[in-house]
């Protein structure tokens, strides 16, 4: 095998790489040990955020794998269909989002300006940009937890193709509230926020990563759409 592949998550500790190759005319997956000849690291990800990922590109230089390093094939049509792993990007998302409001809490309940004789956590637009945050986290995460538990019933079966447009769907919406979160808790945190030291500012680079995973939310919309149009199409009104 030769080339390379971008965004190879945690690269720097992985003991074993997967890696995507066309075989014939079909699609296929390779397990490839970290010590397999050829094999190296370019140091590319300088990036503003998800710095921890460590996400570094795979060089793949005239490596040779045996024949039981094949661990998955299909036809190149393979990726249109419905896929549970999608819904890792929006918990992951989410996870930044509740992290945010972690720190808001922290801040909130610490911080007392002179003009206040009490910490800003009792101050009514703070409690109503808390209150907003727990609303859109509460929706998104049990919108996520529902897809998941529809995919859990239906996988295996004809109908989990319905399940294509709400798995992308739910990484569009789980990352606009991740979005939405993060900022009104830099909102409340303020100035502070932006500080190096403080852990906001690092949540508040992350988060803008996800508009960059896949699915990209146009595509999602439009996904949408379509099949909205098709509902009408099929539908007798009444």
């Amino acid at each position: 095998m030769n080339g390379r592949k971008t965004f190879t998550t945690l690269s720097p500790v992985l003991d074993y790489f997967i890696v995507t190759a066309v075989l014939d005319d079909s699609e296929t997956e390779f397990l490839v040990p970290r010590e397999t000849a050829g094999l190296s690291i370019d140091p590319t990800w300088r990036m503003v955020g998800m710095r921890g990922t460590a996400s570094h590109d795979l060089v793949l230089e005239d490596v040779t794998v045996p024949e039981d390093a094949l661990v998955y094939t299909a036809k190149k049509a393979y990726h249109q269909s419905p896929s549970p792993y999608l819904l890792h990007i929006p918990a992951c998302y989410l996870g930044i989002a509740l992290a945010a409001r972690k720190e808001a809490l922290k801040f909130a309940k610490a911080y007392q300006p002179n003009s206040l004789p009490h910490a800003i956590l009792y101050a009514p637009n703070v409690e109503q940009q808390l209150g907003q945050i727990d609303l859109e986290l509460s929706v998104s995460r049990h919108y996520l937890y529902a897809i998941a538990a529809r995919w859990d019933e239906l996988r295996g079966r004809p109908e989990a193709s319905t399940l294509i447009p709400e798995l992308a769907a739910v990484k569009a919406f789980a990352l606009q509230t991740a979005q939405s979160v993060v900022d009104k808790a830099m909102w409340i945190v303020g100035a502070h926020g932006l500080a190096q030291s403080h852990p906001l500012q690092r949540l508040y680079r992350d988060v803008r990563f996800g508009l960059h995973n896949p699915p990209m939310e146009d595509l999602v919309i439009v996904q949408l759409g379509k099949r909205a149009v098709r509902e009408a199409e099929e539908t007798e009104w009444r």
